[in-house]
This record gives C-alpha cells, sequence and structure tokens, in this order.
C-alpha cells in the first residue's frame, strides 16, 4: 500500500494525457457533446429521475477530488468515500474541511469488499479511475450490485483496456510507428514501450476483464468511449514546452491535434482504452 499512500500520485497531474486542453476538450466532447461540460455533468442527463442520490459510495476516492465534485454539482446529497490509504484519507478530510463539505462526505479507510459485504442501500457507487486497479472483478461487482438498491446506479469513469501483462508486439508497432513520425524536437524517448507501471503492480491488473464483469451483475444504460489507444500512451513520451529544449507551446499543440487526428481514425476500427459507463443492477436470482 505504500505506493498509493503516497500523496504526489494523487496529486501530481503534470504528466497526464488528460490535462493537455485540446486532449480535455475532446473527452468532454465524446462523453458529453460540449468541450466545456465535464463528463460527470451527463450523469444528470442520463438519470434525470435519480439525481441527486440520496446516498451514494465512491471506491478509491484517494485525496477526495472526486467526491468534492460531486457534492458541489449537487449530484449527490451525502456520499461516502472510500480508500484503502489512510494518508489519502486524511488528506482528502482535511480538504473536504476547508471546502465547507463535511457535513455531505464521509471519508473512511477501509478495504473495499469488507465494507460492501457490511454496509448497502447506496442509490450509487462511483469508480472513478479506480476500478483498474481490483483484481476478482466479477466477484467485487458483485458485491457491488448487492450493496446498491435496485433502482441504484454504478457509474464509472475507466481505463477498460488491455491488461498489464497483454500488451503486443502490434500494439509496439503501431505506437512507434505514430511516435517516429512526429517531429524530432517533440519526441524525448527513442522507443515507446509497454505502459507498464513497474512500482504499482495493481495499475490494470485485470483491466480488459472490466467490461465482462459489468455486463455479469449490470445493465448498461450508456456507454461513451473517449479513447486513449493512442495518445495516452505517447504522451508520457513527448518533450514538453514546460521541459529544457522543449517545443513551443504552438508546436507542441500542433502535435497534440496530430495525434487526435490519428486517434479518431483508430477509433472508428475499435473500441476505446477508456470510457464512460453508467449502468443498473440486474436482478439478484
Amino acid at each position: 500500500m505504500s505506493y498509493w499512500s503516497e500523496i504526489e500520485r494523487h496529486t501530481d497531474w503534470e504528466q497526464s494525457w488528460m490535462s493537455h486542453p485540446a486532449v480535455r476538450a475532446r473527452i468532454n466532447r465524446l462523453v458529453t457533446g460540449d468541450p466545456l461540460r465535464w463528463p460527470i455533468m451527463e450523469l444528470r442527463t442520463l438519470v434525470p429521475d435519480r439525481v441527486p442520490f440520496e446516498n451514494a459510495l465512491s471506491i478509491g476516492c484517494g485525496v477526495g477530488n472526486f467526491e468534492r465534485t460531486l457534492v458541489e454539482l449537487d449530484l449527490v446529497k451525502r456520499v461516502t468515500g472510500l480508500d484503502a490509504s489512510a494518508r489519502a484519507v486524511e488528506a482528502a478530510r482535511a480538504a473536504s474541511a476547508l471546502a465547507g463539505t463535511v457535513s455531505r462526505i464521509d471519508y473512511v479507510t477501509a478495504d473495499a469488499r469488507d465494507f460492501l459485504a457490511r454496509r448497502g442501500a447506496f442509490d450509487a457507487v462511483f469508480f472513478h479511475q479506480s476500478l483498474h486497479h481490483f483484481v476478482a472483478l466479477p466477484d467485487l461487482l458483485g458485491l457491488v450490485r448487492r450493496a446498491l438498491l435496485p433502482r441504484g446506479i454504478l457509474y464509472l469513469e475507466e481505463y477498460v483496456g488491455p491488461s498489464r501483462t497483454e500488451w503486443s508486439w502490434r500494439h509496439l508497432l503501431r505506437w512507434n510507428a505514430v511516435y517516429w513520425g512526429l517531429p524530432r524536437g517533440v519526441r524525448r524517448a527513442r522507443v515507446v514501450r509497454s505502459p507498464v507501471n513497474r512500482d504499482d503492480p495493481t495499475e490494470a491488473v485485470e483491466s480488459s476483464g472490466i467490461l465482462r464483469a459489468i455486463d455479469s451483475h449490470f445493465r448498461v444504460l450508456a456507454r461513451r468511449d473517449y479513447g486513449g489507444n493512442l495518445i495516452a500512451v505517447i504522451y508520457p513520451n513527448l518533450l514538453r514546452p514546460s521541459q529544457p529544449g522543449g517545443p513551443s507551446p504552438a508546436a507542441f499543440g500542433e502535435v497534440i491535434q496530430a495525434l487526435l487526428a490519428r486517434e479518431d481514425a483508430v477509433l472508428r476500427r475499435e473500441p476505446g482504452f477508456h470510457t464512460v459507463i453508467a449502468a443498473e443492477p440486474r436482478p439478484i436470482s
């Protein structure tokens, strides 16, 4: 648990492909139809008769940014943020106190499975970039289904692409063919390697099984893929404008737009590696 107890893991988004304005605008547009409207805002459109949720649970809350957003947007009346890292939960509580949201958010340190086995009657359960860190997904989502009320909602914004052991030479060839077609001044690494985080053994541990596990226990009401098949892997290998010898912001922006155009072509042929899903429980037999 030491990796996810390092608060920087929850707060440093400088290296994230989603942080670039053009990428963020594209994600928003693919999910909501509006480049300025973030994915979570679409929940009110998807299930207008169920929002705001009376009693929600967010699994893998980290330092609590997502839960505070749920409250600020009035998507929930009350939410419990759950994380296995005590340091992250401590930071989430401190930030909630500063934001004045403590009356509507509980942050709890606990194992997700143990918590779900003991607690229930939730109107919504959220996974925000956290489900791909779990193993035994059918079992976990079975617990989620039982913890939800019959008209409850499972909402996730997640990586659902290949698991960490499933990258092949075909992936590497495609990424590197695109990468070596970019201007020399923006290429930082010699080659693009498989995106396996050696420091975090839970990263994408069973991610390719997420959609199957959801289908076993839930009926999907909406799914909005937003890609990441190319740019999420290539982006960390790019030399940024803020780095020594980096390209100008304008030149970097042109590279990002070119990558997004290539990714659009890929997404016309295959599902996205990242998606937003809203689903409701199948009846428990």
